[in-house]
């Protein structure tokens, strides 16, 4: 049962949503609710005072797609991705959907929901973070666009001024090699130790065009930079490559955020196992 002491507010738009975060302060948004689930454990369900539901909302849960990306209302529920099939959602990013809880979780949870959980990153984080995702952000007032990687933060994203939450996940649908996802943790559900790993590659007349390196857990890690030393290398890597870049890979994985630990070695195996790939 949950608690009593909640407020419900109604919305059946997203200006109805804007409306009301701009008229009612503290208003928790919520979709699938399963985040929320996740995090208790008595037999009662705690709300936030003022709660407002936006899983019907039909804006926030269509798909639109063009020949460059796939577009996601923020409360599509992984189980609908998943229908939309193979063929039109990034491979990667369907493989980890896929490994996702259970099935009647996923018909619950909302991919928006899933790259906003607070702590501990969930699966989809990775992937859409190698793959360049971009979010829309409504606030009381405007809508905006914004890099993911940009918009999440190791440290705590600075506070907003205005209340705000993410209402479209645009995801480019290029086409890679290699398209890796890897999960450590126990499988199936959530603990401390849950992390997972993103590996893209392009290749072109057998020259590294593009590779894209993700990783989330308690926290999540992608630096430009260091797929910028691989970019432009010659196909197959040499043994000689891999230790250059498994050394320079010890430096960018900031120690005060990737400690030396059983993840930090996960982390290091399934990079070079990634990289021993192009070999």
């Amino acid at each position: 049962m949950a608690n009593r002491n909640s407020t419900v507010y109604q919305a059946s738009t997203i200006a109805d949503v804007q409306s009301i975060l701009k008229n009612i302060s503290g208003v928790s948004i919520v979709a699938g609710g399963t985040e929320i689930v996740r995090r208790q454990t008595g037999r009662t369900l705690h709300f936030s005072p003022n709660i407002l539901p936006v899983s019907r909302i039909a804006e926030l849960t269509g798909v639109a797609k063009t020949e460059r990306y796939i577009e996601f209302g923020s409360c599509i529920t992984l189980k609908s991705l998943l229908e939309l099939g193979s063929k039109n959602v990034p491979d990667i990013l369907y493989r980890a959907v896929q490994g996702i809880a259970s099935p009647g979780i996923r018909s619950l949870a909302t991919l928006g929901g899933n790259i906003a959980a607070k702590g501990q990153r969930l699966c989809a984080f990775a992937p859409l973070l190698a793959l360049d995702a971009r979010l829309e952000i409504r606030t009381p007032t405007e809508a905006y666009w914004i890099p993911m990687a940009r918009y999440f933060s190791n440290t705590g994203k600075e506070q907003s001024k205005e209340p705000e939450f993410i209402s479209k996940i645009r995801v480019p649908t290029d086409a890679w090699e290699i398209s890796e996802y890897r999960r450590i943790g126990k499988p199936g559900i959530v603990t401390d130790t849950t992390a997972t790993f993103a590996f893209l590659v392009q290749s072109q007349k057998n020259v590294l065009a593009d590779i894209r390196i993700a990783y989330a857990g308690k926290f999540f890690f992608r630096r430009r930079e260091f797929e910028n030393l691989m970019i432009g290398r010659s196909l197959p890597l040499s043994e000689k490559d891999i230790d250059y870049l498994m050394d320079k890979a010890d430096a960018y994985f900031d120690k005060n955020l990737f400690p030396p630990s059983y993840e930090r070695k996960c982390l290091f195996n399934m990079l070079e196992e990634s990289l021993s790939m192009l070999v």
